[in-house]
């Protein structure tokens, strides 16, 4: 007889479960499965984790709590699970005391995964939907802008940008999603650069936030509001509320910690006010945010410390400070984690963040710039900005509401099982957006559904460097929009987006991309469908016989299709995929056009070329749609040009590869760019002056 028993010695830890893996049985058996015997140890969960294959629990002793996604239940012995492909789930010892046994059997069913393509198979319809299921309305964020200078290229080919491409692309998928932004007044560095400049911090803020607002104008950014917060009816106002709420709920913590102290400006340094290097990866940083590694840590421990405004090695005095104790959220947030969508290198910095041990917070400082706290005693301190943080996406809600006429308060976005939120901010930002802000809105009020998708993105170069003001290496995004049109700059910063590592800019790459691509390809290839149209009638044909290639183009269209509308997606969400398959579109497009010229030769064949120019028609549409959410004029301008009254509106997503009624008239005459020729021939113009 052949046995195994069940043996500690042969245990391995994987997932923060003891296994005992059971096949393959050297010797003895290849099965089509995987097992394991299974021990997790009082109050502990497995790993959340999600994987390809089928499983099946069988709980053998103990009990505990399986949650799968949102979905949890109570098990005992006899009890049995199974696990689709990717579900998300975890298994929680309930137990102070006794060991929690299960056998788990795992397998691979591809045709319960793959649908030949490498994309999910979902069971039903709700599955296929995932968190999206029954949604109607999302909120869009990105991280406010400081108002300590302009916006220049980083700025925008980072999270404004993304926020409003990804705003236009849910929008066209017929949800009501709406982008709602607002400048960081209460920064300390905004008080410091006013200082700089001999202002007070009120009037850097007015003054920077008057700027910031008219270049993302000139870029495009469509948003619902951007609310100053200190002049906002409701910021404030919830501010102190969650602040008075916490504390009473003693949630903040007094505690007296050393904090480093310039003896010879006599001023407490934190944030803008104090540089050095950071003790974990020895970059160089100001404040106590690493842009590098993204580890958030004490001023008092920064390596080799300066003063800012002196240059003086500070020293360390007690003060008397509130704290948030992140740690009492650890297993809220890692709740949350298995939930929420975000990058790897998000994920890996919340991961590490709780498990190196989640710090204390300090949420006041001594300083008289910001929000004052509303307890007694700290008369002299002003709120944290990154706890301001919090509420201020909660005012966000209301500023919508006021501008849309929608009535529920700041809960119609955050607590409704039919919104959800999505927001954008820089790598550098992700310790306070994917820790510090989701504990302190649960600490706040547990129903809160929290961000469905946090979308991030890395530093965006130029020229190689980055970008820096003090060293004026920097095009400020007004600027190039006042050189070159719109469109063309929003192509190439979302075709360059710094996603999952930095990028570079370099004038004379986005010339050539512009011009190779949206000035050559894109152009050419309108044209001359534009002249075969016109020479056919000046309408829009109607189909007729169908050779192979012309099945295999349309099949193409629709996996491009596929491929943009994943590329816009929040959980994966990437201007550089969108533009890619716009891109491809065009090549494949201008490939079967010079395919389907040869039927113009026989004159039997007017069947096949009805139905090759309307698939070309339909693939310029197509086009269109593709690139609304990155280059909205351009394509009002194509949508026109085809035919239709406007440009593609919201929901026209569901009827993406509709065709153009026969019999439409289209005129494709005139430039898809119109100013993009000139820019074109003047920066060559400028660039052989200076060559000269």
């Amino acid at each position: 007889m052949l046995i195994r028993k069940l043996d500690r010695d042969a245990f391995v830890n994987a997932y923060n479960v003891d296994l005992q893996l059971l096949y393959p049985w050297e010797g003895v058996a290849e099965s089509p499965f995987g097992a394991a015997w299974a021990v997790l140890a009082p109050g502990e969960s497995t790993k959340p984790h999600a994987h390809q294959e089928c499983e099946t629990f069988f709980i053998a002793g103990g009990r505990g709590v399986m949650a799968i996604g949102e979905d949890r239940v109570e098990v005992e012995p006899g009890h049995v699970t199974f696990h689709r492909p990717f579900d998300n789930h975890v298994l929680t010892n309930t137990s102070e005391r006794e060991e929690l046994l299960f056998l788990t059997v795992w397998w691979e069913d591809r045709g319960r995964w793959s649908a030949g393509d490498g994309r999910p198979v979902a069971a039903d319809a709700a599955q296929a939907a995932g968190p999206w299921a029954g949604v109607e309305r999302v909120l869009v964020t990105a991280a406010p802008p400081t108002p300590n200078g302009d916006l220049h290229l980083g700025h925008l080919a980072g999270p404004y940008l993304g926020a409003d491409f990804c705003t236009r692309a849910l929008r066209l998928r017929g949800l009501d999603a709406r982008f709602a932004c607002g400048s960081d007044d209460n920064s300390i560095y905004v008080q410091s650069k006013g200082r700089e400049l001999g202002w007070t911090a009120e009037e850097a803020a007015d003054r920077f936030t008057a700027g910031i607002e008219e270049t993302l104008a000139a870029a495009g950014i469509n948003l619902a509001a951007f609310p100053r917060p200190n002049a906002s009816p409701y910021h404030a106002g919830l501010v102190q509320e969650l602040f008075r709420t916490l504390h009473e709920r003693g949630e903040l913590v007094e505690k007296e910690a050393p904090a480093p102290w310039c003896e010879r400006c006599d001023a407490y340094l934190f944030e803008s006010a104090i540089r050095g290097g950071c003790p974990h990866c020895g970059a160089g940083v100001v404040g106590n945010t690493c842009e590098d590694c993204g580890t958030v840590f004490d001023a008092a421990d920064l390596v080799d410390p300066a003063c800012t405004a002196c240059g003086e090695a500070p020293g360390v005095r007690p003060v008397r400070r509130l704290f948030f104790p992140l740690s009492r959220w650890r297993d809220a947030l890692t709740d949350y984690y298995r939930r929420v969508e975000m990058g790897p290198h998000l994920r890996s910095l919340c991961e590490r963040v709780l498990a190196d041990g989640a710090p204390d917070v300090a949420v006041t400082h001594p300083c008289d710039w910001g929000i004052p706290v509303p307890v007694a005693g700290y008369e002299d301190q002003r709120i944290y900005v990154w706890l301001e943080m919090a509420p201020r996406y909660l005012a966000y809600a209301r500023h919508v509401n006021d501008a849309t006429g929608s009535s529920g308060g700041w809960e119609r976005w955050w607590k409704s099982p039919e919104s959800r939120v999505v927001q954008f901010f820089g790598f550098d930002n992700s310790f306070y957006y994917g820790c510090l802000i989701p504990a302190l809105l649960l600490a706040y009020d547990r129903d809160v559904r929290l961000p469905a998708a946090f979308v991030t993105n890395e530093f965006y170069r130029l020229d190689g460097l980055k970008f820096s003001t003090s060293r004026d290496h920097r095009i400020l995004g007004r600027d190039l929009l006042a050189e070159a049109p719109r469109d063309a700059v929003r192509f190439h910063l979302a075709h360059t987006a710094p996603e999952r590592e930095e990028t570079n800019f370099t004038r004379e790459e986005f010339r050539a991309t512009v011009s190779r691509e949206l000035a050559g390809a894109w152009e050419e290839w309108l044209a001359a469908l534009g002249r075969r149209v016109e020479a056919a009638g000046g309408t829009v044909p109607s189909t007729g016989d169908w050779t192979p290639e012309q099945r295999r183009f349309y099949h193409r269209l629709e996996s491009l299709l596929r491929e943009a509308e994943d590329a816009y997606e929040p959980a994966s969400f990437s201007p550089q995929r969108a533009t890619r398959a716009m891109i491809e579109l065009v090549r494949e497009a201008r490939r079967f056009a010079s395919g389907e010229r040869h039927w113009s030769q026989a004159e039997a064949r007017g069947e096949e070329r009805r139905t090759a120019l309307a698939l070309e028609l339909l693939a310029a549409r197509l086009l269109g749609l593709l690139a609304a959410p990155v280059m909205p004029e351009f394509a009002d301008r194509l949508w026109r040009a085809l035919g239709h009254e406007e440009g593609p509106r919201d929901g026209a997503w569901k009827q993406a590869l509709e065709w153009l009624p026969s019999g439409q008239r289209v005129d494709l005459g005139g430039p898809r760019f119109p100013e993009l020729a000139e820019y074109l021939a003047r920066a060559e113009a400028g660039a052989g002056r200076a060559a000269a």
